[in-house]
């Protein structure tokens, strides 16, 4: 697959400064796509073309392959499971439940699980079904037990499990994921590469389901995420996290989904994003700041949302108690981002 990697040309753009007091003490680069209808490139900063690890922000488009081989199968997931199926959630109660509920439904074995148990704060009970990732492994052992595949070695490249996601998420990014480069996620699965731009389009279409390019034979299926998302934003990731309030401030009209390395996607109206911070933004802090700098700046409605409060602008507290001791801030190239 075709794409600039990283370190290729020039560097990246400065997206978000960390100030403290007078001092500009370090800064994220990063790339910037944003696509309109069709798949055209309204806007970028770096290079759109950049290629990528999609990471947890393809979970939605896997969620459409499990829900294809589901009802074929005659299965039925309501809405909470597809939209933990889609989800890097938080390993809260209302997360487990649902994971559980999964298991129980369709009689799955925990035991095929391969993402172990979790190993930060954010699964922090450390119970199995609290990993992150969870809901969309689950969710693979679904496609196998639709599909009539043995569940054991759901996480290999060759599985067949992992050849049909390849295939319909491939179809629905118009990317040949059988040729991309691609790795190990950090829950087990592979993980394919592909441009930031092409990353943005597939925001774009999970926003807009029925659009022309996504396959017909699967529109209504895609709008099935898009709808578990928008109605269940917490367990797509958890209360306090970008995408979820993202698309509790969207009214319905926004999906959102990160990825591990610094990696942000959100679908509004008319456009699809892609962020990408090159440092990987360990602290999940500067693709916070550029994603809702970036649509401030094409005019989101979202982007004034109260629940992205916390987001515009990530303070570092002061441990005494005081005023932040030093803010992540936009910026100035995000200043200049406009689309046409």
């Amino acid at each position: 697959m075709s794409g600039v990697r990283v370190g290729d040309r020039l560097p990246p753009p400065v997206i978000t400064v960390v100030q403290r007091g007078q001092i500009t003490e370090s800064v994220h680069r990063g790339d910037v796509a944003v696509v309109a209808a069709g798949g055209r490139l309204a806007a970028s900063l770096g290079e759109a073309d950049r290629l990528i690890s999609l990471r947890s922000s393809v979970k939605p488009f896997t969620a459409v392959a499990v829900l294809a081989a589901a009802h074929e199968a005659g299965l039925a997931l309501d809405d909470e499971m597809i939209a933990l199926a889609s989800a890097s959630h938080a390993g809260a109660d209302e997360h487990t439940a649902v994971a559980q509920r999964m298991i129980d439904t369709f009689g799955l074995d925990p035991a095929h699980l391969v993402h172990g148990r979790p190993q930060s704060a954010r699964g922090g009970s450390g119970d199995l079904l609290a990993h992150m990732c969870s809901g969309q492994h689950l969710s693979l052992l679904i496609l196998a037990k639709a599909r009539g595949f043995d569940p054991i070695g759901y996480d290999n490249f060759d599985h067949p499990v992992q050849h049909e996601l390849r295939t319909v998420v491939g179809a629905l990014l118009s990317a040949n994921l059988h040729a991309a480069p691609w790795g190990v996620d950090g829950c087990g699965i592979p993980t394919s590469a592909v441009p930031l731009r092409v990353a943005a389009e597939g925001a774009r279409r999970w926003a807009t389901p029925h659009d022309a390019l996504v396959p017909e034979r699967f529109q209504a299926l895609l709008e099935r995420v898009r709808f578990a998302a928008v109605s269940h934003p917490r367990l797509i990731s958890g209360a306090g996290f970008l995408d979820t309030d993202l698309i509790r401030g969207g009214e319905g009209v926004v999906v959102a989904k990160q990825g591990a390395e610094g990696l942000c996607l959100v679908g509004v109206p008319g456009y699809g994003i892609a962020v990408r911070t090159e440092d990987g933004d360990a602290a999940a802090r500067s693709g916070r700041v550029a994603s809702v700098a970036v649509l401030a700046a094409i005019g989101a409605p979202v982007a004034t949302a109260s629940s992205l409060d916390s987001h515009r602008t990530v303070s570092l507290a002061d441990p005494r108690g005081g005023a932040a001791l030093a803010t992540v801030q936009p910026g100035e190239s995000l200043a200049t981002l406009k689309v046409s």
